[in-house]
């Protein structure tokens, strides 16, 4: 059972503008599903994790212009081994230069501010920038 409700709704951000969605997830045990609902329809990723199957979500959004304002599409945020390995529902927020601590836990569906959000390829960037930095 997962630690966090399996549906929430949220704001899609657009080239300025904003629209609201809702993201679902099921499943366990390395085997997720996440779909997200909005004005480019339904989309559906599956992953190992929730955090994952987002990015194989994100991935179908994206080009069409869409980022979805959850923490788990921070620029700054990424999953440690052991968030993955209990469903990828917590990500950390990284700062170059320093490693993170249990105070830098945030649910990976809960809202981000629009200017944090990021692309999944900025997003392996900035983890990558900032494992380097170690």
């Amino acid at each position: 059972m997962s630690p966090v409700p399996d549906r929430f709704g949220v704001l899609a951000h657009c080239r300025g503008g904003q629209a609201p969605a809702v993201l679902r997830w099921t499943g366990e045990y390395h085997d997720y599903v996440v779909t997200a609902e909005g004005p480019w329809g339904l989309v559906t990723g599956s992953g190992e994790d929730c955090f994952d199957a987002l990015a194989r979500v994100r991935e179908r959004i994206e080009p069409v212009g869409w980022l979805l304002g959850v923490n788990g599409v921070r620029r700054d945020t990424w999953p440690s081994g052991t968030c993955r390995g209990t469903g990828g529902f917590l990500v950390y927020r990284l700062t170059p230069g320093r490693r993170p601590t249990r105070a830098d836990l945030v649910q990976t569906f809960h809202e981000a501010p629009r200017e944090t959000l990021a692309t999944v390829s900025e997003q392996v960037r900035f983890e990558r920038q900032w494992s380097q930095s170690l």
